[in-house]
Parts: C-alpha cells; structure tokens; sequence
C-alpha cells in the first residue's frame, strides 16, 4: 500500500485534529477506505475519509467543520495535496436502523463553490451509504478507534443491490452532465462489476472488466478513460465524443438492468 506523501499526512492529521476538537469522546473511529486501499490514489483521486461518531451534530457544527474543511481540502488536481471526501455517520443510527442510511455530514470539492455562496452542509439519508460501508468493510485502514469490522455488520450484497436500484436511474439519467462523461461511465462499469461478481473493486479495475462486452472500436474508446483515470493518459474532450460514448453506455445497461430487476418480483 502507498504511503501519503508530507501534504497529504498533513491533512489528515488536520481532519482528526479538527474531529477531535468537535466531538471530543463522541469520536468512535476515523477510517480511510476507497482508492488509497484500493488500487492506490490516483492523479485525481480524492482522499476517502469515512468518520464515526456517537452523537448526531448540531446545523452549527456542520458550519464549524465546513469551514475548517474548505481550508484542509483542496480543489481536484493540486500538485501535492488532496481534495478530501469526508463521511460522517452516527453510529448509533447505522446500527439501529435498516438502510437507507443517514450521514450527519457529507463534504467533497463538489460542495465547495455552493459552501463560499453560503450553503450549509446537511443530514440526509442516502442510498450511498450502504455501498460506500461495503466498500469501506471490503477494504480500509484504521486511523482511529476499533477495526469496522469488528462492530459493523457485514453490509449484505442484497443491501448493495437495493441501493444500486436507486442510485443507478441518477446515472443513466445524467451521465452527459456537467462534463462528468468519465466518472458516470466508470461508475456504471463497477454497478456492473458488483452485481455480477458480487463484490466491489475500484473503478478502473471494473472497466478493465467491462472491456470485453465492447466491440474494438467501444473498446478504445473505453480504454482512453481508463487511461486518464489512472493518469496514463491526456485528458480527453469527451463532450465532443457523447455519440460514441451513448453507446458504450446502451450495452452497459443492457448488462445492467436485468440483475438489477432480477429478483424484484420476489418482493
């Protein structure tokens, strides 16, 4: 496994620093999970941060902490430092309840023009979540506290399978948007992963995968985002290129959707 370079440490002992200062006792475990374990980070890839805590936090907390994060973080693509995906669920809630589950906070780069112009972070419950605890129990190193494992259930693949159904129609609906192309077609490659090998691996691992449903010329087309996942390769215009891509994306939800509906009827 890699290790995090000086900036990148820097900000994760920021973000437990800052934890710590919030929640005090309340702070169970601090876990990185995602690319860092899983494949390792690449040119662009977030630092993964998912955070348990025994409380729910108060609307001035969550300003408190976005505002410190704005400062931790930073946009996608700095030179040596990371932009930071931070997770915050409330133990007790997570283990009490049935998915979908709640986070208390959720902060990415994505977030950060919306929080300067004065949005405030917010509890929601999301089907996500399910998935990303998957993710994180299959693969994730212990910054603070007790293993995951070793208090959270196993997240089922029936679980993951529910919450792909609801976040899978967001994707197909809106792959084209906000110049997003790469990482919506590589999502709908790992959906397609999971639900046929029942696990979950990174997403270029996925697509490596999903090569062999493509034609050659889908193929190459597939291998460029590969490629410029994992930094091998330029950046692509891959808004000129949406009529190729429509169809990488037709035989992929033709893999998709009957496993997805497979067992709805048994409902």
């Amino acid at each position: 496994m890699q290790s995090l370079n000086h900036d990148e440490s820097h900000q994760l002992e920021s973000v437990k620093q800052l934890l710590q200062q919030v929640f005090q006792d309340k702070l169970y475990a601090i876990y990185l999970y995602g690319s860092y374990v899983d494949g390792g980070l690449k040119r662009k890839s977030d630092l993964d941060i998912l955070v348990i805590i025994e409380r729910a936090i108060t609307a001035s907390e969550r300003q408190q902490i976005a505002k410190v994060l704005l400062q931790i973080s930073v946009p996608v693509g700095h030179a040596s430092a990371r932009a930071l995906e931070i997770t915050i669920l409330d133990k007790n809630s997570i283990t009490a309840l049935q998915p979908p589950y709640p986070y208390q906070l959720q902060y990415g780069e994505w977030l950060r023009d919306e929080l300067l112009n004065g949005a405030q972070l917010n509890s929601q419950y999301d089907p996500d979540i399910s998935i990303l605890l998957k993710q994180a129990q299959l693969q994730h190193v212990t910054i603070l506290g007790p293993d995951l494992n070793h208090w959270l259930p196993a997240i089922s693949h029936k679980q993951v399978k529910d919450a792909l159904r609801e976040t899978y129609p967001e994707i197909i609906a809106h792959w084209k948007d906000d110049q997003d192309e790469r990482n919506q077609i590589l999502a709908l490659c790992r959906i397609a992963y999971t639900l046929n090998k029942k696990t979950i691996v990174s997403k270029d691992t996925a697509a490596m995968w999903c090569l062999k449903f493509l034609d050659q010329d889908n193929q190459a087309l597939l291998q460029l985002m590969i490629d410029e996942y994992t930094g091998r390769g330029n950046e692509q215009s891959w808004p000129d290129l949406h009529l190729a891509l429509s169809k990488i994306v037709e035989i992929l939800k033709q893999n998709i959707e009957p496993l997805l509906s497979d067992d709805l009827g048994n409902r």
